[in-house]
């Protein structure tokens, strides 16, 4: 079986949307902005735990989805290699 690219692994990618709002929320540190009373700073954790807890459920749904193709992939085999 051919391997797949690391390039194309779920983690890889969503590592590296994480480090990207990461590299936004310190080069941009909105220390005295204030929007609807909250500071942005509070704002952009809020949508942080937001995107992480969505990361998460990409990710699982991500994996879910590649590992069964390839169960699938490896039962046509076996079943092509017995007849």
């Amino acid at each position: 079986m051919a391997q797949r690219s690391k390039f194309k692994d779920p983690g890889f990618i969503l590592a590296i949307v994480v480090l990207v709002y990461s590299a936004f929320v310190w080069i941009w540190w909105p220390s005295e902005t204030y929007v609807a009373g909250v500071a942005l700073t509070a704002w952009l954790m809020l949508i942080g735990i937001i995107l992480w807890f969505g990361l998460a459920i990409i990710y699982v749904l991500w994996i879910e989805h590649i590992e069964k193709s390839v169960k699938e992939q490896t039962e046509r085999r076996d079943t092509y290699e017995n007849y």
